[in-house]
């Protein structure tokens, strides 16, 4: 049985634990994941979720009065001031729904003295209150909660992609890709300073690159444009030959599996600047 075929049999079932980890994966799958949990046990019809009643819409749009998302202060501490705002709350009784939903989301470990405070909770809870703690590692949870919840497993714990580093990577992929056609051979040069003192962006802009090179090669073989990555992908479509733009997309290859390997850094830098100016 799958992930969600167990998930979905347990809620069928009627008799949902009232406290589940959800544990691996990334910080965003095991929040969506916990998100729609809380939906299906706030939906008001049978076949829940449902996604057209009004508990459903208000947890998709994340206003629905009976789930409560808990995490940690700016340190990344779940404090114990934390944990007893959630047991205080607990004693309240649900404003639409038949169930009160606490999603407690963790980066790391919670102390134990927080854990003790939620046990007594986890131990006997009203029927309405069900707790959905998402974290990295059951192990970093006590026994004694582990063993009155139900572990749901996303897999290998995996790191959330960087959006500043990616948006980053494009915009100098993009400034390279325009210099391999600009007039100046010293543009291409300029552009690719910025890599001699940040070797991660290096990795990060060459997958970028041979994706800048496969779009241009799609506007050239089909003569549709494409707008992605700036328009660059078009410009190179209209100013080089396939056969270029493939022979650019395999240097690419070379020079990414080239880092791979810890080859010399300097001269990988070297060698983008003179095969990429070499082969327009």
């Amino acid at each position: 049985m799958s992930l969600g075929e167990d998930i979905y049999a347990a809620l069928r079932s009627g008799r949902f634990p009232h406290s589940v980890i959800i544990e691996g994966g990334s910080p965003s799958k095991r929040l969506s994941l916990a998100k729609g949990i809380a939906q299906a046990l706030v939906c008001s019809s049978q076949d829940a979720p449902c996604g057209k009643c009004a508990h459903c819409r208000k947890a998709v749009s994340g206003i629905h009065p009976d789930i409560e998302t808990v995490t940690e202060d700016k340190k990344c501490n779940f404090t114990a001031d934390t944990a007893r705002g959630v047991v205080n709350s607990v004693s309240v009784i649900p404003n639409e729904s038949d169930a009160k939903v606490y999603i407690i989301t963790l980066t790391g470990e919670m102390s134990p003295v927080s854990q003790n405070i939620l046990l007594k909770t986890l131990e006997e809870p009203p029927k309405y209150a069900f707790f959905i703690v998402a974290c990295p590692s059951r192990a970093d949870l006590l026994d004694t909660v582990i063993s009155r919840s139900r572990v749901f497993s996303l897999g290998e714990q995996e790191n959330e992609p960087d959006e500043q580093a990616a948006d980053e990577a494009e915009k100098i992929a993009c400034l390279i890709a325009k210099a391999i056609v600009a007039d100046s051979e010293f543009d291409i040069v300029r552009e690719a300073a910025v890599f001699e003192k940040n070797k991660a962006l290096f990795s990060g802009v060459m997958p970028v690159l041979g994706e800048i090179f496969v779009e241009a090669m799609k506007v050239k073989a089909t003569g549709e444009k494409s707008g992605k990555f700036e328009g660059v992908a078009d410009v190179l479509a209209m100013r080089l030959t396939l056969a270029k733009l493939g022979k650019l997309e395999k240097i690419t290859r070379e020079l990414k599996t080239g880092f791979e390997n810890n080859r010399n850094y300097n001269l990988l830098i070297t060698r983008l600047c003179t095969l990429f100016r070499a082969n327009i």
